[in-house]
C-alpha cells in the first residue's frame, strides 16, 4: 500500500543487532503507525522482503486483512503475529487508509490501475468481489 508518513526502519533493531545499524540491507520502508507497534520485534514479524503475492488479503467492506492459506506453514506464525503486532486488523489509522482508498476509487476518483497501484490488496478485494458476487460493491 502506498505509504504516505512512512520512515526507515532498522528491520533488525539497533538494540539487538548494533552491527547491523548502518547495513543497507537491514533497511526498510515502513509507515510510522506500523514502526511504532513493531518497536524491537525484530525478526519475530514478517520481513516485508519475504513475503509473496497471495499471502494476504483484504475483506471487503470491512477492510479487515487476513492472512490466506497460501502462506507455506513455517510463516504461519509469524504471518498472524504480524498481523496482530502490527495491528494490520485492528489499527484504525490502516484500515481508514484501505477504507479511503476504497472510497474514492466506488467514486470513480480512481481508476482499477490507480487502486492497483496504490492499494494493490483492496484492489485485489474489489476484483474478487466483481467476480464471485456479482453484486455491486458494498
Amino acid at each position: 500500500m502506498r505509504i504516505a508518513d512512512g520512515a526507515v526502519d532498522h528491520y533488525l533493531s539497533k538494540k539487538f543487532h548494533r552491527d547491523r545499524a548502518y547495513d543497507w540491507s537491514n533497511y526498510r520502508y515502513i509507515s510510522t503507525s506500523v514502526n511504532s507497534s513493531k518497536r524491537n520485534k525484530d525478526d519475530k514479524v514478517l520481513d516485508p522482503f519475504e513475503i509473496q503475492p497471495g499471502w494476504f488479503e483484504v475483506q471487503l467492506p470491512s477492510m479487515f486483512l487476513k492472512r490466506t492459506s497460501s502462506v507455506p506453514p513455517a510463516f504461519q506464525a509469524k504471518a498472524d503475529f504480524t498481523i496482530k503486532k502490527l495491528r494490520l486488523v485492528s489499527g484504525h489509522k490502516v484500515r481508514r487508509n484501505r477504507r479511503a482508498w476504497y472510497e474514492d476509487y466506488k467514486k470513480g476518483l480512481t481508476t482499477d490501475a490507480g487502486l492497483a497501484a496504490y492499494a494493490p490488496l483492496v484492489a485485489q478485494a474489489v476484483t474478487k468481489w466483481k467476480l464471485t458476487k456479482g453484486l455491486p460493491l458494498p
